[in-house]
């Protein structure tokens, strides 16, 4: 067998590998939000019968007969769509042939108070009216409201993607511009697939949503007409909300609808109580949080067109054995530090993503969807636009420290033992705690002792309040910035000035260029890439401070110091809006990336030194 068809028949393992995982990572998303309902549907059901079914004329249980009543009527209830069984103990009460539940099963349901999933079944426990013990359970099989593994838009995406396969692998082998547009079309038919199948799953969860909500409307309902205490309070429906939240309304449309309920997109159906009675039940629709699946999906749709371009590369690759083994064991030696990548670096930025699209708090349970109303949220804080503001003072001290660390390099570049001690003493700071050297300084700028204010002192200047008073506060911290940051240019200068060949330096001291001009003509444009590095890496640093103003500030006074990680800090564990903080988080991520990729275009144009 020859090279080419090898990788053809790979690839075409490939692509019907990926079109298969991925319809079966759909279907198993899809029966999840149907397991999901169920639990939730026992939940509400097993509340309802607790509310309806009167007591056992002794004890804390249920009338047997009654409850067996009230579980026929529920199953004959127009409009009601889950097949229910409900156990008295351990003996099925409708169908007697029905095998029994086990008494181990019927003691872990003792022990929880929620539904749980046991071999294709929800079941949740029926307590008695005392809500002491469980008397029985209510069990419910998930009805079939998800679509098929081809149902919807999976079936006419997939014999796109299946075309597109097979024209994208007839043209191995052939000219490179017709099998770049082939394997084009088949990368855009698998982003097709995989949003279909991923539109599948979002069409489950929104139906496992509007769905509860239909039977959980019928069982409001049904209480309402057979408490026998007449018109139920809300506290007394609370217990068949399963969570949602129960409302006042009125005599909207009775059919599952998308509101904004608070800023948070929630699922509500109005349900009627009595004639001139409404009330509005809320939940959190399931589909919010159904994004990461596609984040799932569009990968394993993409394994297929992946593959036919690796099998493009290697063929071609084929031909020159010795480079295809340098490649990878290139790709061998970064594979440990590209894993490393993405577990501890793109894997937190996409959770990130995830929360600040959420109301993520600690808390409370319910974590909604709420689009992009955490950013929305920022933009109208004026404490995050005072934060940004003070960010951008701060990073004025970057200028100024290069300044002064080209100028220490400058004068300390001698080799003498005066001058090494010198550049020890000026790095010494920054290679100090910066817990211990705020400390030191927070000391040095005490209004009444202090040693700045002790040296003022001597000249006739009254004692100033540096960390106490708005107008000094965030100065304070950018001399502090500014003694530590000096002594980390000043090495990465020192480095970037011998560098320079000294031949430059010698030939215009022979020509008569005395030392301010060799600075300007010869020795800044060749530091010209170091010169960008420090300054990016130091716009950086200067945004992420945080510690400084931890220890010495606190954020004030007045928001006089507060910064953009400071803000964020103060949202996160302050606060516990995590949702916030992570979409204030984002914004200092565009903010540094943006930072970093002006730094990578500017030193493309570096000098090189022959």
């Amino acid at each position: 067998m020859t090279a080419l068809p090898r990788w053809r028949a790979g690839a075409l393992l490939a692509a019907a590998g990926s079109a298969l995982l991925t319809l079966a990572l759909a279907r198993w998303a899809a029966r999840r939000y149907e397991a999901a309902f169920a639990r939730r549907s026992a939940a509400t059901t097993a509340a309802y019968l607790a509310l309806v079914t009167p007591p056992a004329p002794v004890g804390a249980d249920y009338s047997l007969p009654q409850l067996f009543i009230q579980t026929r009527s529920l199953n004959a209830l127009p409009g009601w769509t889950p097949r229910v069984e409900v156990y008295h103990g351990t003996a099925p009460l409708l169908e007697a042939g029905a095998p029994p539940l086990t008494p181990g099963v019927l003691d872990r349901l003792r022990g929880q108070a929620g539904a749980s999933w046991r071999r294709g079944v929800a079941l949740a426990p029926l307590f008695d009216r005392d809500r002491w013990d469980v008397v029985g359970a209510v069990a419910i099989r998930p009805v079939g409201i998800a679509p098929g593994w081809l149902g919807g838009w999976t079936l006419p995406a997939l014999a796109l993607l299946a075309a597109a396969a097979l024209g994208a692998l007839r043209t191995l082998g052939g000219e490179w511009e017709a099998v770049r547009r082939a394997l084009m079309a088949y990368g855009a038919a698998g982003v097709l697939f995989g949003a279909a199948a991923y539109v599948n799953v979002q069409q489950a969860a929104r139906a496992s949503t509007d769905q509860w909500l239909a039977d959980a409307r019928l069982l409001m309902q049904e209480a309402s007409a057979r408490l026998p205490q007449g018109r139920p309070t809300l506290v007394d429906l609370a217990p068949l909300a399963g969570g949602a939240q129960v409302a006042p309304g009125d005599s909207a449309t009775t059919r599952p609808t998308r509101q904004q309920v608070g800023g948070v997109p929630s699922a509500v159906v109005e349900v009627r109580l009595s004639s001139r009675r409404w009330v509005e039940l809320r939940t959190a629709p399931a589909e919010a949080g159904a994004l990461p699946w596609l984040a799932l999906l569009l990968p394993l749709a993409l394994i297929g067109p992946l593959a036919a371009w690796g099998a493009v590369w290697a063929e071609r690759e084929a031909a020159r054995p010795q480079r295809l083994r340098e490649t990878a064991a290139a790709w061998g030696f970064l594979a440990p530090a590209t894993l490393h990548l993405a577990i501890f670096s793109f894997a937190p930025i996409l959770l990130a993503v995830y929360v600040s699209l959420h109301r993520w708090s600690l808390v409370e349970q319910e974590r909604p969807f709420v689009g992009l109303a955490n950013f929305d949220q920022l933009v109208r804080d004026p404490a995050v636009w005072i934060a940004l503001r003070n960010t951008a003072l701060y990073t004025l001290t970057v200028p100024v420290t290069m300044v002064l660390a080209l100028g220490a390099a400058l004068a300390l570049g001698r080799r003498t033992w005066t001058a090494r001690l010198a550049r020890t003493a000026v790095f010494l700071p920054y290679a100090s705690s910066v817990v211990a050297v705020a400390l030191v300084w927070q000391w040095m700028y005490h209004a009444d002792f202090g040693a700045i204010n002790w040296v003022l002192s001597l000249v006739g200047v009254g004692p100033v309040d540096w960390l106490g008073s708005p107008n000094t506060a965030l100065v304070a911290l950018m001399i502090v910035s500014l003694w530590v940051q000096a002594g980390y240019q000043m090495t990465v200068f020192l480095a970037g000035l011998q560098a320079i060949p000294r031949d430059y330096l010698d030939a215009a001291r022979v020509d008569g260029a005395g030392a301010w001009r060799r600075l300007r003509t010869i020795t800044l444009p060749l530091l010209k890439p170091v010169t960008l590095f420090v300054f990016v890496t130091g716009i950086i640093s200067a945004f992420q401070v945080f510690t400084y103003v931890y220890v010495l500030t606190g954020g004030g006074p007045g928001h006089a110091t507060d910064v953009v990680a400071y803000r964020l800090y103060q949202a996160a564990w302050a606060f516990l809006q995590f949702g916030s903080a992570s979409a204030l988080s984002l914004l200092l991520f565009v903010v540094l990336f943006g930072a970093t990729w002006g730094q990578l275009r500017l030193l493309e144009r570096r000098v090189q030194y022959d």
